[in-house]
């Protein structure tokens, strides 16, 4: 994976995108894209140009990490999120227990957590103990976020299509928080032992 380190750098030189277009000729919308890390591709010139004012090299311009992630485990509570006949809908704190494994360079950072939907729709966290904060805080943060986005996308998705909920939710409502590893450890035990299979999915 291939991120450019654009906004870290105008911000180190406390340039924004319009002044960088003026100084440069560049198009504001060609500088925004590389500063989100949403463009397809740069053309030489381009780099070059934004090289030489900003004195840096394409390498200092541009970082790479070999990042994947992987989903290797989920398993969904038995009961769904769902509206009732009069109206309400019925809440499920936790909606699944997710087991991720994060690839970075030659390393493997495996999180466990759940899918907390106690604030449905407003708001859903995906949980995990504090201690992979610790281990995921060595990838730089312009990786990290990716790893995030990625989670995030992936229980977006599962919650929406998969599990059919009554109100569909969007990335905006969707955050990861690291708490308490003791606290997560056994909210993950309660969470399969709530399970009919409980015992099965603890211990296997």
């Amino acid at each position: 994976m291939i991120k450019c380190n654009l906004a870290v750098l105008l911000a180190e030189r406390g340039i924004n995108v319009s002044e960088m277009s003026e100084r440069t000729g560049l198009s504001r919308n060609t500088l925004s894209a590389l500063q989100n890390n949403t463009g397809k591709g740069i053309q030489f010139d381009t780099m070059d140009a934004i090289c030489k004012l900003l004195d840096v090299t394409p390498c200092q311009l541009f970082s790479y990490a070999d990042i994947g992630v992987n989903f290797i485990f989920t398993n969904p509570y038995k009961k769904k999120i769902e509206r009732m006949p009069n109206g309400v809908l019925n809440i499920v704190q936790y909606s699944s227990y997710y087991e991720v494994e994060v690839f970075y360079n030659e390393s493997v950072i495996t999180l466990k957590g759940l899918l907390n939907t106690d604030h449905y729709p407003d708001r859903i966290q995906i949980i995990f103990p504090v201690k992979n904060k610790s281990s995921l805080e060595k990838i730089p943060l312009i990786f990290r976020q990716e790893i995030f986005n990625a989670i995030n996308e992936f229980a977006v998705n599962e919650l929406n299509n998969s599990y059919d909920v009554p109100v569909k939710i969007t990335k905006n409502s969707m955050e990861i928080k690291f708490l308490d590893d003791q606290f997560i450890e056994q909210e993950i035990m309660d969470f399969h032992l709530s399970q009919d299979d409980g015992l099965d999915n603890l211990f296997n």
